[in-house]
């Protein structure tokens, strides 16, 4: 559950993140859409200035024709790019040009040179008829301030609505081409423009966001009701099957009583077979627990010498019996040293054993050869079941390992099993302290094995 608690905070920052990243990014957009607003009409503005400068200047003069000639920096030669700046005042080189900020186009620098004229014939820019005509222009009401500033750079005048130097501030407007006069503009984009220019999008974002939210807590107090209920069902079935164990091992020891005082040969076998499959249904149960045991709690050991040879014997004799009418060998290759014991659960150990031996004989056809084989390797104990079954397609060696995965088969091979055996192995290896593993390949067989320290 916790987990789940953490996926769903983790998802409920990203929704936030993403959130404000997009709304962040709606803001930029604005602002950058505003700012070319106001740039665009500065330059109408300052337009507009330079015209009611000249009406003034034909009143006293005519204005003489200036003829002008315009060619890309690139398409000229060095020995005109020369000519031109030594020679021609009146010729600009617009990739220059562009570079000081004089213009973007030939309609820009057209401006910039009747600018100069307006300036040598004494007509200067008057910043209060550029103020007039600037904010009637501004449909947005953006607070702003324009100041002339002089060829050092040093501001002469400033008007408009907003506070000295407390805004988005624009590169610097030349006025001409000689840099004697300056124009900069400040301007002010209040958030709150931006929320009144686009409520209705944040509105929906912020809602959609809600939803999801909302979704999100829904399903995690959906999944963790589910969750308090399942856990009382697990609690409740496996104390029903933890319960089981008792009347069957009550059973297993009144066969065994049975069996001692039954002369008949036929009936004790009967017998024997019979407390056979309780005895293979206690490990079921045993199995089962140990399975719930690995999710909420760890397995308890208890240690003692065991003797592996006597142990696999017993499972052997036991699987003979369980699997009397299908043919099969098994063969048990002891090479330990005599004597030879080993330190672990002598149960969980046996409920190993029987699971690979098992397995064995379950996926596999009649007539199947199963070789278990005890030895030493170094420092450690090793137990390997290897037999000529179906045998695993190499995709499928580390998934057997899992709860309740089980290797696909053929419509002519049913699945007899639940997934769980191998899992509870793995398990049990583990908290002994040791590795388990597998060689396979399809139709050829496989081989389990698994090892453990001898010196714990």
């Amino acid at each position: 559950m916790r987990q789940y608690s953490c996926i769903t905070i983790v998802a409920v920052i990203i929704i936030l993140v993403m959130q404000v990243l997009y709304i962040q990014s709606l803001y930029h957009n604005y602002k950058d859409s505003v700012a070319s607003d106001i740039e665009d009409s500065l330059y109408v503005a300052m337009d507009r200035e330079y015209h009611w400068r000249m009406r003034i200047a034909r009143n006293k003069e005519p204005e003489k024709q200036h003829v002008m000639r315009y060619k890309l920096r690139s398409d000229m030669t060095p020995e005109e790019i020369d000519s031109i700046q030594r020679i021609d005042k009146d010729s600009i080189v617009m990739d220059m040009a562009i570079a000081r900020n004089l213009g973007k186009t030939v309609s820009d620098m057209v401006a910039q040179i009747r600018q100069d004229i307006a300036l040598e014939k004494g007509y200067p820019i008057r910043l209060h008829v550029l103020d007039s005509i600037f904010s009637g222009m501004t449909a947005k009401k953006i607070p702003y301030l324009i100041s002339v500033l002089d060829k050092e750079k040093n501001v002469k005048a400033s008007c408009g609505t907003l506070a000295e130097h407390a805004g988005y501030v624009y590169p610097l407007f030349p006025i001409g081409t000689k840099g004697l006069q300056y124009i900069r503009l400040e301007i002010q984009i209040p958030v709150w423009r931006f929320i009144m220019n686009h409520v209705m999008v944040t509105a929906v974002s912020l809602l959609l966001m809600i939803m999801a939210l909302g979704c999100v807590l829904y399903q995690l107090l959906v999944i963790r009701r589910k969750d308090i209920l399942l856990r009382a069902r697990e609690q409740t079935i496996n104390g029903t099957i933890h319960d089981l164990k008792t009347p069957l091992s009550s059973i297993v020891a009144v066969l065994g009583w049975v069996k001692s005082g039954e002369p008949d040969s036929a009936k004790r076998k009967a017998v024997e077979i019979g407390q056979t499959e309780i005895r293979r249904m206690v490990y079921n149960i045993e199995s089962l627990l140990i399975t719930v045991r690995k999710d909420h709690s760890e397995l308890i050991l208890k240690k003692e010498p065991v003797d592996m040879s006597a142990l696999v014997l017993a499972v052997k004799r036991n699987m003979d019996i369980l699997y009397a009418e299908k043919p099969h060998d098994v063969k048990i290759a002891d090479l330990l040293p005599e004597g030879f014991r080993i330190c672990a659960d002598r149960i969980y150990m046996e409920n190993v054993v029987r699971n690979l031996v098992e397995n064995s004989l379950k996926y596999s056809d009649d007539g199947v050869q199963i070789t278990v084989t005890l030895s030493t390797d170094g420092d450690n104990f090793r137990l390997s079941v290897k037999d000529t079954g179906w045998g695993i397609a190499p995709q499928y060696h580390k998934k057997i390992f899992r709860q309740f995965f089980q290797v696909p088969r053929g419509e002519k091979r049913i699945r007899r099993g639940y997934g769980i055996g191998l899992a509870q192995c793995k398990y049990i290896i583990e908290r002994h302290q040791g590795t388990i593993g597998v060689d396979s390949t399809e139709a050829a067989g496989s081989e389990f094995w698994f090892t453990l320290p001898m010196g714990k």
